[in-house]
């Protein structure tokens, strides 16, 4: 759970006025059916306002059913025109879904997931998400998360490239990072000041009308509305966008080998996300730095390659993508472990989405793939 906020003009006691003839719209985001994180949206036009609607069914995501490890070519991909509505998913399941956004255009439409959190990786560029909650700045390695029902709008400033998770199970910070107060433990990879906010701005005056594209899976609502999106006057409570760079982790090291969830930034019932980043390896005198040899047993492993060197993989780039799944040992390449003896640190930047539920590569992934991976274990003959 993040911090409690307050910003801008609320009630003094919830669902109250302070003026008679200037009431508030107050409206509850929250989640859990009344039960869950919360904040309370404090309007100054209605926000279920709606003039016109339209569907737009979206086009269906094929599957390729072969189970095998995966390396992807993202920069084959290519730029794209609409944050929004032109997501390259490139893995998924019924709960998530993965993929990278790659564009330089604002779309003038504003966006709201119905069903899904959201949290994009900042490979580059520089832009801001706007919502009622205020003006939220990105720029690289930064983590943006988007809680589902947030209506908000991309502002891209520069080309931007976004590797992204997006769930319909509710993405949070660790349990096990919180105590029982709700605050974030010493001792864990990044604090509550770390976290950084949306600058609330107050009442943007336009002229109408707006269209927001509302996700709902198979398909996108169109709303037309003609009272201003962003016309929050107030909110108070612990649901609403931020972000997290990684420039602020304190990465977990040991005297051996550390596991996968010491790197955990986020975490759901069916997956978690975590960033392997620049850090000292273990410090035994017989330490081997690299990790072991695995077999998922439990989960697809997916990994987005940021920069640095990666030491137990070879022919990886900027922006890949590789996936290893359930029921097939990987680990690292010939000769890695050895040449890895007696490394000191590593500057990797890779961010790891590691799902309970297995994730299925779309026909796009496909076609980017890199046909010999799966092989670049294979022994070299003498």
């Amino acid at each position: 759970m993040v911090y409690y906020v307050k910003r801008g003009k609320v009630p003094e006691q919830r669902h109250t006025y302070n003026d008679r003839l200037n009431i508030q719209k107050e409206e509850l985001f929250g989640l859990g059916a009344f039960d869950g994180k919360y904040s309370l949206i404090y309007h100054k036009y209605d926000p279920a306002e709606v003039e016109d609607t339209s569907i737009e069914y979206k086009e269906k995501l094929s599957a390729v059913n072969l189970m095998e490890h995966r390396h992807l070519k993202t920069s084959l991909l290519g730029k794209l025109d609409n944050f929004y509505t032109g997501r390259q998913v490139l893995f998924f399941n019924g709960i998530t879904s993965t993929g990278i956004i790659d564009t330089d255009s604002t779309s003038n439409d504003y966006f709201r997931n119905a069903l899904c959190d959201e949290v994009f990786y900042v490979q580059s560029g520089k832009g801001s998400i706007e919502s009622p909650f205020g003006t939220l700045k990105y720029r690289p390695g930064d983590f943006i998360y988007i809680p589902k029902g947030t209506t908000y709008r991309a502002i891209i400033e520069t080309r931007s490239f976004f590797f992204f998770t997006i769930s319909s199970d509710h993405i949070d910070i660790p349990a096990n990072y919180m105590n029982r107060y709700g605050q974030i433990k010493e001792g864990m990879p990044y604090y509550t000041r770390d976290i950084e906010i949306p600058e609330f701005h107050g009442i943007t005056e336009e002229a109408g009308p707006f269209n927001v594209i509302v996700d709902y899976g198979n398909y996108y609502l169109h709303l037309t509305r003609n009272y201003p999106v962003l016309d929050a006057e107030g909110y108070d409570g612990y649901l609403y966008p931020f972000t997290i760079n990684i420039d602020k982790f304190a990465p977990i090291v040991g005297k051996l080998h550390m596991p996968p969830p010491v790197h955990t930034v986020f975490e759901s019932n069916t997956f978690m996300i975590g960033a392997f980043l620049p850090r000292l390896f273990d410090f035994h005198e017989r330490s081997i730095p690299v990790p072991y040899y695995h077999n998922n047993i439990d989960s697809d492993e997916l990994i987005f390659y940021s920069s640095g060197n990666f030491m137990s993989r070879k022919g990886i780039g900027e922006k890949s993508i590789t996936m290893h799944v359930h029921g097939m040992i990987h680990g690292p390449q010939p000769g890695v472990v050895e040449q890895s003896i007696g490394a000191k640190k590593t500057d990797e930047v890779a961010i790891m989405v590691e799902s309970y539920n297995w994730l299925l590569p779309t026909e796009k992934a496909e076609s980017i793939k890199d046909e010999d991976y799966q092989f670049s274990w294979k022994a070299k003959k003498d």
